[in-house]
Formats: structure tokens, sequence, C-alpha cells
């Protein structure tokens, strides 16, 4: 049996789950993989373990410096948990509206967290992080939001693990969107592979890339206040945003009939890729990406109403 020395061994590769029973009949195939069940418990850890080798790499990052990133959260987790492993430092600045649960993990990964006023956006936080680097000295920002690291590692790695485990290529995929690494780096794969596959773009209704004007909403980890340079748009064949109520439906749903224990980010993501299996039919498959669990976000009200319902 192997034994493993590092978690940082153990990032990606997570399993790809059929979700087709949540679809209802006469729709395509569902799969999603369950990134969930990364050791820093989300999708976010890809990226920061490829960020933070990218430039280990390029000498940008080198021992002694701290890494200093905006983040919701998730992202703020992996950089904490690769660099503290790494024997970094790591400072992240975070809107005060995210999840208690998250602050709380990125802290006790040993992460100095400054709690950004909720009513600024994360072009704010970005700003703020950026002062704090130049101000410290002998910091790294991996700037998630425009290193190209972050798209490569979903089309380089994330892309083939499904193809791998799937044995062929799905025929449409439904990702949600923060930084856009997921989707950008999934739909080159796709649309290399499979071109006449659909690549649907999900975000929460209140986020700003179909045009519409900012809102609020409480999903956390898709949608923005801006286009992020990460996010590559011309590779949506369509946006979609989803009502946090109908995110939290397929979170409670996914819980009932399938066991799993979600985010609000992948109920979005479940919403939207039930929409196309229904819009591909019966002999397409349809893939999805379920970022983190419901354990991260206990304390918010949302969880307490669906166990009320």
């Amino acid at each position: 049996m192997h034994v493993t020395k590092s978690l940082i061994e153990l990032i990606g590769k997570t399993p790809l789950l059929d979700c087709t029973p949540l679809t209802g009949r006469g729709s395509a195939r569902l799969v999603a993989k369950l990134e969930l069940v990364n050791p820093g418990g989300s999708i976010k850890d890809r990226p920061a373990l490829s960020m933070i080798e990218a430039a280990e790499e390029a000498g940008f990052l080198r021992p002694g410096m701290t890494i200093v990133e905006p983040t919701a959260g998730n992202t703020g987790i992996g950089l904490a948990l690769v660099g503290n492993l790494k024997g970094y430092k790591t400072a992240f600045f975070v809107p005060a509206r995210m999840s208690q649960e998250k602050i709380t993990c990125m802290q006790l990964l040993g992460a100095e967290v400054h709690l950004v006023d909720k009513d600024l956006g994360m072009q704010d936080c970005i700003k703020l992080a950026q002062d704090f680097a130049e101000k410290t000295g002998n910091c790294y920002m991996p700037q998630q939001f425009e290193n190209t690291a972050n798209p490569d590692q979903a089309e380089d790695f994330l892309g083939p693990e499904v193809h791998e485990q799937l044995g062929y290529y799905p025929d449409g995929i439904a990702i949600g969107s923060g930084t856009g690494g997921t989707f950008t780096g999934l739909a080159r794969w796709l649309r290399k592979n499979h071109a006449s596959a659909k690549c649907w773009c999900v975000q929460p209704v209140g986020s700003v890339f179909d045009g519409d004007k900012k809102g609020s909403y409480q999903v956390e980890g898709i949608g923005n206040s801006f286009v992020p340079p990460t996010l590559d748009l011309s590779l949506a064949d369509r946006i979609v945003s989803v009502a946090d109520t109908q995110s939290f439906k397929r979170v409670k749903q996914a819980a009932s009939e399938l066991g799993l224990l979600l985010g609000g980010s992948s109920g979005a993501n479940l919403d939207a890729a039930i929409e196309l299996c229904h819009e591909l039919g019966p002999g397409k498959t349809v893939l999805t990406v379920l970022p983190d669990g419901l354990e991260r976000y206990l304390s918010k009200p949302w969880v307490q109403k669906l166990i009320k319902e």
C-alpha cells in the first residue's frame, strides 16, 4: 500500500460521479467531478498548487516570501495549505460576507486574514492586497484573476482526468465562474477535442458576466462584479444565471437523492447542468464540477433555512 508523504500529492485525481438520477427521464447523462474531496476541501486546491509551482519555477516566489492574495475563501485555503507545507507565510484579503468557516480554515492553516467591508467588491480586495504587498515587501501575489496558470491547470490536468475516467469526451459542460479559470480551461480542452460540444458558463443572478448590473447574491465562489482576464467568455455558448433559491434547492436535492452535502455553487452548477442535459437529450453526456462541501457554510442563514423547510 502506498503511503502519502504530503497532502500536496493528493490534490486532483478526484472521483467522477454519475449524477443522472437528478435529471429525470429523457435527458442526457450527467457526470460531476467531486472537487470537494481535494485535501483543502475545494476545487481551488488545483489552481493554488499550479500558481505556486509556476511562480517557483519562474523565480517569482522564493523561500522566506509571503503569498498575498484577494480571495472569496477557497483559493485562500488552497494557497494556505500548499504554501504552509512549502514553508511560505500567507496573507489574504477576504470580503466580510464570506463564510466564517472558510475564514477559520485559512487562519488555522496559519494565514493572516484581512476582512474587507462587505459593501466593497473583489476589485477593492485586489487593490488592498496590492497595497499590502507593496508596503510589506518580499511578497508574491498569484493574482488568480489574471494568472494564466489558473485556466492552464484545468485544461492540462482536470480535463484529461475526465477523459481518462469517462473514456470519451462529454458533449457539454456547465461550469460556474468566479475567476473563470475552471470554465476557461475546461472549455478550451473540450473544444480542442469535441468541437461541437456545448459550453455553458454559470453565474448567480446578480453577477455581471452577462452584461447585467451588479446585484447581491448569497452563493459564494462564483460570479463577480467584473469580468476577470482569466475568464474567456468567447468560449461560452451561453451564460446561465441561476437564482440563489434555485441553487439551494439543488443543494437539498443532492443531499436527499445522492447523499452529497454541497456548497451553493455546486447547486448552481447542477441546476444549469440539468437544464443542459434536458436540451441535449438521451445519448449525450454533460459534465459539471462540484467545487466544495456544505460544511464550509453551516453558519450561513440559507443552510439553516434549508434544514427547516
